[in-house]
């Protein structure tokens, strides 16, 4: 899933689940800054304030095993059910790290978070749950198991869905997944990620309304079902229509049923620049092409306000990262990782 999920429905999911517009706000921003939080800082060097975050994504996928080992399944690629039906494969091949839809990790993962009643956390784990439709049947993980077959697709490694590219993200493709047994190999994702979507409202409306009713979420769920078919009823090969779709999501938020209020356009470096002073030495390190290491001089970072750093959304963000790290691979080591032969962590 892309800023489309992540962010913009997210939103809307969560003001229809009965959370307040500017926590939702809070929550969706935390949901996609998942995926931009990919460079580690430095900030206020050799001074008390320092600090250095955690990341929780990454485009290196050359990192050593064991730290690609606490990005993906942790934030994006939840170790699920390996025995569930829409896991079979022609090959009859199972993997204990395949994702798998709204599994028992997964679940779990999130239900830390929300016991925390911490809106970055819920957003954080909120993002690895959603994904376990849309990154369905792959692993966070080097293994031949998310092998596709193809000239092209044996050039890239075997890590995530690095082999079907942007397949499992775009919501307006429909592609095949030909590992799987014949009658899941056809993929739609808008059907996919309007599953995700009703599973997301029902567990956040839990959170917003405890004393829901069975009924009440049903009603709700397929109303929620038929705006969002409607915000991604075409078919899109191409992604093309992102912004149309994107435009929809806007106009929805304004209406009484999906928070009346303004929803901004998502700024990945909103919540950074707000709290972050950078001084650039040379090239931005935070450009595209430096984050693999492409620099002679580090660019300096510091704290805008030392009294008020800590009650911003970027710092709190981080905590929010580290907690949920730390929660989700002890989780992940007892009913995972402790039963599984893993090279080189």
């Amino acid at each position: 899933m892309d800023t489309e999920f992540h962010y913009y429905q997210s939103y809307l999911i969560a003001v229809k689940s009965g959370f307040a517009p500017a926590d939702a706000r809070i929550f969706a921003y935390a949901s996609q800054h998942v995926d931009d939080n990919d460079m580690i800082f430095e900030i206020n060097k050799d001074d008390p304030d320092y600090f250095k975050n955690y990341i929780s994504q990454t485009m290196n996928i050359l990192k050593p095993k064991s730290k690609l080992l606490r990005i993906y399944p942790i934030f994006h690629f939840i170790p699920g059910d390996p025995l569930s039906d829409p896991a079979r494969r022609k090959d009859g091949r199972m993997q204990r790290l395949n994702t798998t839809p709204d599994s028992a990790n997964a679940n779990a993962i999130f239900d830390r978070a929300a016991a925390s009643g911490d809106l970055y956390r819920l957003g954080i784990a909120a993002h690895g749950y959603v994904d376990t439709w849309a990154h369905q049947n792959f692993t966070g993980y080097f293994d031949d198991f998310n092998a596709m077959k193809g000239v092209l697709e044996q050039a890239t490694p075997d890590i995530g869905h690095a082999d079907a590219k942007h397949n499992p993200d775009w919501p307006g493709l429909v592609w095949k997944d030909l590992r799987l047994v014949q009658e899941h190999e056809r993929v739609d994702n808008r059907a996919r990620f309007l599953d995700a979507a009703v599973a997301l409202h029902k567990k956040l409306s839990r959170i917003a309304r405890p004393g829901v009713k069975a009924k009440t979420l049903t009603r709700e769920a397929e109303a929620l079902r038929n705006d969002l078919f409607e915000i991604m009823f075409e078919r899109d090969p191409n992604n093309k229509l992102s912004e149309v779709r994107t435009a929809r999501c806007l106009e929805l938020a304004e209406t009484s049923g999906y928070g009346d209020a303004t929803l901004p356009r998502y700024d990945a470096d909103l919540w950074f620049e707000a709290v972050v002073n950078e001084n650039v030495k040379g090239l931005r390190d935070r450009d595209e092409s430096n984050h693999f290491g492409l620099k002679v001089f580090a660019d300096e970072y510091t704290w805008k306000e030392r009294a008020t750093y800590r009650d911003s959304h970027w710092y709190r963000f981080q905590l929010a990262v580290r907690q949920h790290q730390q929660e989700a691979m002890e989780l992940l080591d007892e009913k995972v990782f402790a039963l599984m032969e893993l090279e080189s962590l």
